[in-house]
């Protein structure tokens, strides 16, 4: 059977596991769809939010559904060639308020950790991999426990309370120390666990 990108979202959220297609490019229509679809979960996910979130940008959202998409397609088929994931994994996120990229890139890209450690299950040297890896430091607040990841930037996070917030919690969550190397971040954990378990987060005290 056919899975339409929208269908995709649509088990990516309700069941958080997906059935994809043979690798193929997504057609406008497809990707409008999912936009629909798309902006449906934003609207009940950000009512669960610790403040008032970025601005939705569907092109963004779209971006990361249709780029997950096809990054499945080739933890799935593992015969694809170098050049065609190359093709269908480098077009780049469009652009935008950084705040509001982030957040709308997340919406699909929060499952980033699940298919890092599919990928690296089959082989540690495929070339998926390798983006897979390259999203996760992009976009670090979908990449909270992925192992070795750098973060390019965090500045748009730290500097917007929801997203600091989600930020905060999915460290505190999944237990990535590695996420502390700047003392704001230091900072929002800290006042969340208290300065007693701050020890055990390896942070100073007192707090930041």
């Amino acid at each position: 059977m056919q899975v339409t990108l929208s269908q995709f979202v649509e088990q990516l959220f309700a069941e958080g596991r997906v059935a994809v297609p043979a690798p193929a490019l997504v057609g406008p229509s497809e990707i409008a769809d999912a936009e629909a679809v798309l902006a449906g979960l934003e609207a009940v996910l950000r009512l669960d939010l610790p403040g008032v979130p970025p601005p939705l940008l569907p092109s963004a959202a779209s971006w990361a559904a249709v780029s997950l998409y096809h990054a499945c397609q080739f933890v799935v088929f593992r015969d694809a060639g170098q050049e065609v994931i190359a093709a269908a994994l480098t077009t780049p996120c469009p652009n935008g308020d950084a705040a509001s990229l982030h957040y709308s890139v997340d919406l699909c890209f929060r499952f980033l950790p699940d298919l890092v450690r599919m990928a690296r299950s089959a082989a540690e040297n495929d070339p998926l991999l390798g983006y897979l890896k390259q999203w996760a430091a992009a976009w670090p607040l979908s990449s909270v426990g992925v192992p070795g990841i750098e973060p390019w930037q965090i500045d748009a996070i730290v500097n917007h309370p929801c997203l600091l917030g989600v930020y905060r919690d999915r460290i505190i969550a999944r237990r990535d120390r590695s996420r502390l190397g700047d003392p704001r971040v230091q900072e929002a954990v800290c006042e969340a666990v208290g300065e007693d378990a701050a020890a055990e987060w390896r942070i100073p005290s007192p707090c930041p």
